[in-house]
């Protein structure tokens, strides 16, 4: 019985293959290496920023916005310990109010009002020293559920990403979804 002759490539032109692939890929890099990478043109990169001097330290210095919004509680009363806060999504940090404002264009009477720097946030209600299930401190988001109705048909309880930009107040962003 003859053997069949084997298919396997020399090591000569695997080390060819070898060649020609890494040719390819250091021509790809030298010509990209004088690329300059740009931000697509409608693409904030930043949030508004300022730029003031401090002795010799250059410090940068968002600016700011509002963000207000009924509160709301699975109760009869509104807790006067709850806080509304907003977490930023694109720099680290929170920021939070125990300030209730009374004020009849509020959904059940009671709001608030949170300043804050020129970013992207997610915004929450929340009561201290009560703990859900698991032992967290439990929140309330302002998510699809609340802009859908708070009706039992809504299924969605993911969080709305709140933009602020310098200047601006943003308005009606209940944190309400104590049902999720």
């Amino acid at each position: 019985m003859e053997k069949a002759p084997s298919k396997k490539l020399p090591l000569f032109g695997i080390l060819v293959v070898f060649i020609i692939i890494a040719a390819f890929l250091s021509s790809i890099i030298f010509v990209l290496k004088d690329v300059e990478l740009k931000p697509l043109p409608d693409t904030q990169v930043q949030p508004d920023v300022t730029e003031r001097e401090i002795g010799t330290d250059a410090v940068v210095e968002r600016q700011t916005g509002v963000i207000t919004g009924s509160l709301g509680y699975p109760s009869e009363m509104i807790p006067v310990t709850m806080e509304i806060c907003a977490i930023d999504i694109l720099f680290p940090g929170i920021y939070c109010t125990d300030e209730h404002l009374q004020d009849s264009s509020f959904t059940y009477g009671v709001g608030y009002r949170l300043e804050v720097p020129a970013s992207d946030y997610y915004v929450f209600a929340q009561v201290p020293n009560q703990p859900d299930a698991t032992g967290e401190t439990y929140k309330a988001y302002y998510s699809e559920f609340v802009t859908c109705g708070m009706d039992v048909a809504c299924s969605s309880h993911e969080p709305i990403k709140v933009t602020i930009k310098q200047g601006e107040t943003v308005d009606k962003v209940d944190p309400q979804d104590w049902y999720k």
